[in-house]
């Protein structure tokens, strides 16, 4: 006799292990979204400005804001260039005079000819015994409606004064500290240089952990004395400053071991420092979000994901050893965090090859994990404009969340797709055999199924279909367990609910 089982699956992906363990959950995907209780395609995206010139170089980290004329930009920053859009998808160079180019790809140090003459064998990676050279990340902080950055490799606070147009570059900070790696303004209206020497002082005596904070209201006074709030500390740490980011009031600032507050407190100390993380730094700063007073981020090598909302904890992962195992850790230092609001995600965009392809996402509403591919090496959040802006590693920028269409700059298209693990009968003794699917979804004839059946665990997957939607599709197979795969290459939006599957119990085998 035969009978209707629900295609019912949690929330959410499972990849912690095989495809038999992934029993009543979601297996794989890609651009597939869960929201609401509701499973369909992530929104698609299309080109920003029909004739926008692309950035030189791989875009890192880039911001948008508004200025006190309602003048909307985005700042974008490459290894070798900085640049500014106006709303009209005009892009114009800032690169500051003398400016030093960085690297767009990381080096591990590891490999052939990174170690002493002589030492290991010919033709192996060397030991851990080098200093990694991550890739050049620009750290972006806003001095009123005036954009700063800086570069490790670079090591100078650059200012781009808005009011006096896109005519001109971007200049150093006076008195600002040199050799730095990052900045942030704080709500005080204090900026503040993460490592680095004071103005003037030699490379040799670079500080790794040491943070170097303004004067309230003026970014070029920077020597402490009685009447103002300008000061400098060493942070206690085993690793070195990558950066900080603003969060419930505080400054959170990373290492690449650890994380640390700075909370103000006004004369004499101006700022107290607090550790509140160990073995948690994160895999670069750009890997950092902030969201609803909360900051997500990866960690090293794809080590753990962590969340500081007043503590530090760690957030459980359904897909962390597939991302550990997906990530080339080597150019791990490339990765990138994008708040996607309109969802409630943080999307870290990671290598998975040479350049970022890849991407990891976490819905910290409802407390689930997808993977995917997609290559965005620069992102922004919606607000200052309509849609979240990112960059490819083209330089090409884009309007995320638009519409159902899937096509990079470069022609490649892209389908969303989302597999089940295995359904099975009992403990897996009965063979089934399936002659009808019941669909439960918005778009009958824009969604195809195909099926997956095994008699045992370790088998490879026989495939059935696809099949197209149809009310009902009649199906045929059989097997001891069964997988499913949705799938469309419509732009018109589709969600999939709970479809179900009329099967036939056949006898023990």
């Amino acid at each position: 006799m035969s009978q209707l089982y629900p295609l019912q699956f949690e929330p959410g992906l499972w990849k912690n292990g095989t495809v038999y363990q992934a029993q009543g959950r979601w297996y794989d995907a890609d651009l597939m979204r869960w929201s609401n209780g509701a499973l369909g395609p992530i929104g698609g995206w299309r080109g920003w400005g029909e004739s926008t010139t692309a950035v030189t170089g791989v875009p890192r980290t880039a911001i948008t804001w508004m200025d006190n004329s309602n003048n909307r930009w985005i700042g974008v920053g490459s290894a070798s260039k900085l640049y500014v859009y106006d709303s009209g998808a005009s892009i114009y160079d800032i690169t500051p005079t003398g400016f030093t180019a960085g690297e767009t790809d990381a080096d591990p140090n590891t490999g052939y000819g990174d170690w002493l003459y002589g030492k290991s064998s010919y033709g192996t990676p060397r030991p851990d015994l080098g200093i990694p050279s991550p890739a050049t990340i620009w750290s972006f902080a806003m001095w009123g409606e005036d954009l700063t950055g800086c570069t490790p490799d670079d090591g100078k606070l650059y200012l781009w004064n808005t009011s006096v147009g896109t005519g001109t570059k971007a200049a150093q900070v006076a008195n600002s500290p040199e050799y730095i790696t990052a900045t942030i303004v704080t709500p005080q209206r204090i900026q503040m240089c993460f490592g680095g020497v004071v103005n003037g002082g030699s490379s040799a005596n670079r500080d790794r952990r040491k943070i170097f904070w303004s004067d309230s209201e003026d970014n070029t006074d920077w020597t402490a004395t009685a009447t103002n709030q300008a000061g400098d500390t060493v942070i206690e740490s085993t690793g070195d400053l990558l950066g900080a980011v603003l969060v419930r009031g505080q400054i959170l600032i990373f290492t690449t071991a650890d994380a640390h507050t700075a909370t103000y407190v006004g004369l004499p100390y101006v700022y107290q420092f607090d550790n509140v993380g160990d073995d948690c730094g994160p895999v670069s700063i750009n890997a950092v979000a902030v969201a609803n007073n909360t900051a997500y981020w990866m960690g090293r090598n794809a080590n753990g994901f962590f969340a500081y909302d007043g503590y530090t904890r760690s957030i459980p992962c359904d897909v962390e050893e597939f991302v550990t195992t997906n990530m080339n850790e080597a150019q791990a230092s490339k990765t990138v965090a994008w708040h996607n609001s309109l969802y409630s995600e943080i999307v870290w965009f990671y290598p998975n090859g040479t350049e970022i392809d890849s991407y990891v996402s976490y819905n910290y509403l409802e407390d689930h994990w997808a993977v995917g591919t997609l290559a965005r090496t620069a992102v922004t959040s919606r607000g200052i404009f309509a849609y979240p802006i990112c960059f490819d590693s083209s330089g090409n920028p884009y309007e995320q969340e638009v519409g159902g269409t899937y096509v990079e700059k470069d022609g490649t298209t892209k389908t969303p797709y989302v597999e089940s693990g295995p359904l099975q009968l009992g403990t897996g003794e009965r063979v089934l055999s399936a002659t009808s699917l019941i669909p439960d979804v918005t778009a009958l004839g824009d969604i195809t199924t195909t099926f997956y059946t095994r008699m045992y665990p370790t088998d490879s997957d026989t495939s059935h279909g696809p099949y197209s939607m149809a009310q009902p599709t009649s199906v045929r197979f059989t097997g001891r367990t069964v997988r499913m795969r949705c799938t469309s290459n419509s732009a018109n939006a589709w969600n999939v609910g709970i479809p179900r599957l009329e099967l036939r119990p056949g006898g023990r085998r």
